[in-house]
């Protein structure tokens, strides 16, 4: 079969040819439908020094996923031929200490599709039954494949009451977008978005947001926010991995407020938690992944019954052989989110 193959070391990726896969005990077969980037699938394309130092080629590329079954292996019985899915793509191992309480989503032992195990952007692509969620009927496969970026943002805004609160978003990427959306279905009396890029914050004006913040060239970070909220931020969820947006979001807290972090920066950030966190009872939680499998049941409540609609952050849609493409598409990031369809007439 064909899929998208990290051959190598190196910036850049091929389409080639590759063995068929085929399901063992607690398998499934999937048939790609649509699939995501994702900024980790950028990272793995450029080869930036995480890639090299966690990724080992040849290695099947992509996670974020739609798929039809076409085959089960022994043992799977959740599953029926012919459904459509989305796929959690944390395979983790259900034993450390972690996954015997039910924390999945920190297993110790995670492993990642199209990172650590052959990935989504193939023809055909075999994972952990476990894995696969069936997807509510009807939904676009773009948007069953998007379950995946959205739980991140559900399980961020999961952790306290959104309610009649001040929220503060910042960063507007897919995940950002979708946590607008969500802030909002929950009853948040305002949402502040927060971003550098114009188009993005577009998006976020479309998905709900009452005010939208531009930092480009800006100074004075703190008392911008403040002046977005009208006052003082109950929650932020953070999803920029920018030291000056963390300080600024938290100067901009009231005392009491919680924060989720979920962006991921590109070093080390400091910050006085003294007098920023401690001694203003600023509670901080630390995000990742999604909760197996409730958060993916929270998801798929949203999208089913209409109270999120993510149309808005799909912007563009490619065919997966014209990859680069879709690669500066996204990392040009004045675009939502980029799904990869297989070429009309060309996979079986």
């Amino acid at each position: 079969m064909r899929a998208l193959l990290k051959r190598r070391a190196g910036p850049g990726a091929e389409m080639a040819e590759v063995p068929d896969p085929r399901p063992g005990p607690g398998e499934a077969l999937l048939k790609l439908v649509a699939a995501g980037i994702c900024g980790t699938d950028l990272h793995i394309f450029d080869w930036n020094p995480w890639a090299a130092t966690r990724v080992q080629p040849p290695r099947v590329m992509g996670h974020e996923m739609a798929g039809l079954v076409l085959a089960l292996g022994a043992g799977v019985d959740h599953l029926t031929v012919g459904e459509m899915v989305g796929v959690e793509t944390h395979v983790v191992c259900g034993t450390c200490p972690q996954c015997l309480r039910g924390d999945f989503h920190v297993c110790q032992n995670t492993r990642i599709l199209g990172v650590d195990l052959d990935g989504a952007f193939a023809e055909q692509v075999v994972v952990p039954a476990r894995n696969c969620r069936p997807a509510p009927g009807g939904l676009d496969p773009a948007v069953i494949a998007f379950q995946e970026p959205m739980g991140n943002a559900v399980h961020a805004a999961s952790q306290g009451n959104l309610r009649d609160r001040v929220v503060v978003v910042t960063g507007c990427g897919p995940i950002g977008l979708a946590a607008v959306g969500i802030a909002k279905a929950e009853g948040a009396s305002r949402v502040v978005a927060v971003d550098r890029v114009a188009a993005r914050l577009k998006i976020a004006e479309e998905m709900g947001a009452d005010q939208m913040v531009d930092t480009t060239g800006a100074t004075g970070l703190g008392t911008l926010l403040r002046d977005a909220c009208r006052g003082t931020a109950d929650v932020v969820l953070e999803m920029s991995g920018h030291p000056a947006l963390i300080q600024a979001s938290l100067e901009a807290m009231t005392p009491g407020g919680w924060v989720s972090l979920l962006g991921l920066g590109d070093g080390p950030s400091q910050l006085d938690l003294s007098s920023l966190v401690v001694m203003r009872g600023i509670t901080m939680f630390g995000v990742t992944g999604r909760r197996q499998f409730a958060t993916w049941e929270s998801t798929s409540a949203y999208l089913s019954s209409g109270r999120v609609d993510v149309g808005p952050i799909l912007t563009d849609r490619v065919s997966i052989t014209d990859f680069e493409r879709a690669v500066e598409l996204a990392r040009a990031g004045a675009v939502g989110k980029v799904v990869l369809y297989p070429p009309e007439g060309e996979w079986a």
